[in-house]
């Protein structure tokens, strides 16, 4: 099977690169189709290619589409022709349809047996291409495009689009039974719908070989770029609440983003120095080492499909305080791998944690429940034998079962 997934970066975001990789160790040629700025194909493991298509057009570049040009007319004439009436259907206009030729040039007269959007955007914008090339496509359901954006009356363009790309795919996978239910009611047919939950390498993320030297100090930890829908300001809430009941509480941010300067400023605004500690971008091996030396995971998300971050907290053994938004109870039993409390509810986070901040045996039995969970229902071998499944019944040629 050839599966072209199209729209993402390479290297792209851990949990789709390590989805690429436990697809092309089954023996699934995968084509990653990446912006050209973002093209880099070193390090890419068997199986494994990278094509570049659209982003910037520098002028080396529009040279190089040009020679590509001139040899996709030669080699495959009806498709260049056919490329350019498609694009003048999907596209706005004149100006728009030029630029989006230019971004397929580089796929004209391929054939892979199926495409994957991992994101709805690029559904939305480069849809077409499955009629280009002759094959199927897939579309994946994450969150917040699901959740948030028909809400915005600015985004009302492109709900429409998404809309129409659940009615041209094959299939749809969802990341959890909560964000297939939005997409049903955004006018996703069910029968097409796959849930497929976000998965983590339980051989990667696991608990601290040694037990962790034991202090007064409850250590919170949680991973997540700095955005609005991460919740940040009701999670520095909360450990203002633990500071003025006396509670030793440190608290590690992992990650980067637009609203970092606001956070700093909420930290400041709480008298918080000295008990939070942004960290930034770090390496996959750095957040594991963070998350081993961690008491719990917080997640404050206002809008989720199931965090990986949780996950991978999960399998390191971590009880996890999450907020109740999107499919997060599908991965957290309240009062068993965690505590599942109300979204922007900053005292009932603070409640959970004080719990486990009081009870070690509390933090331990959790922790092993969480990890527990994870080898039971979230691992990579899972989702990569899902996935292949998935696959399987919509490759060119096929028909689901």
């Amino acid at each position: 099977m050839h599966l072209y997934i199209v729209g993402v970066h390479w290297p792209p975001e851990t949990f789709i690169e390590r989805k690429v990789r436990g697809l092309a160790e089954q023996g699934v040629e995968v084509t990653v189709c990446t912006p050209a700025g973002n093209a880099r194909s070193q390090g890419t493991p068997d199986h494994v290619h990278v094509v570049a298509f659209g982003g910037y057009r520098p002028v080396r570049a529009l040279v190089r589409t040009a020679l590509q040009f001139a040899g996709k007319a030669l080699r495959h004439p009806h498709a260049v022709g056919r490329a350019w009436r498609l694009v003048r259907a999907d596209a706005s206009g004149q100006l728009q349809a030029c630029l989006k030729y230019l971004d397929i040039v580089p796929l004209i007269g391929h054939r892979p047996d199926l495409i994957h959007f991992e994101w709805n955007s690029a559904a939305v914008s480069y849809g077409f291409l499955a009629e280009l090339l002759q094959c199927p496509f897939i579309v994946s359901c994450r969150g917040s495009q699901v959740q948030i954006a028909p809400h915005n009356p600015h985004r009302r363009t492109f709900v429409d689009g998404m809309v129409a790309t659940f009615k041209r795919a094959a299939a749809v996978h969802c990341v959890s039974d909560a964000i297939k239910q939005e997409a049903i009611k955004l006018g996703l047919d069910p029968a097409k719908a796959w849930v497929i939950r976000p998965a983590v390498d339980p051989n990667f993320f696991f608990p601290a070989p040694a037990e962790r030297r034991a202090d007064s100090t409850l250590h919170i930890v949680t991973t997540g770029a700095l955005i609005w829908r991460k919740g940040y300001e009701y999670a520095l809430l909360a450990v203002r609440r633990l500071v003025e009941q006396g509670v030793p509480v440190h608290f590690e941010i992992i990650g980067d983003g637009p609203e970092r300067q606001r956070v700093l400023y909420t930290l400041d605004d709480l008298h918080l120095h000295g008990h939070v500690h942004l960290l930034g971008r770090l390496s996959p091996e750095a957040v594991r080492a963070r998350l081993q030396r961690a008491d719990v995971f917080l997640l404050a998300s206002l809008s989720e499909g199931i965090a990986n971050a949780a996950l991978e907290a999960m399998a390191c053994g971590l009880p996890v305080v999450t907020t109740d938004c999107g499919g997060m109870r599908e991965a957290v039993t309240d009062g068993v791998e965690g505590f599942v409390v109300p979204v922007r509810d900053p005292a009932a986070m603070a409640e959970a944690l004080q719990k486990l901040a009081s009870d070690a045996d509390l933090r331990a039995a959790m922790g092993a429940r969480a990890r527990e969970r994870i080898l039971r229902e979230f691992t990579l071998e899972q989702q990569i034998g899902q996935f292949l499944a998935l696959y399987a019944a919509y490759a060119r040629g096929k028909h689901p079962t």
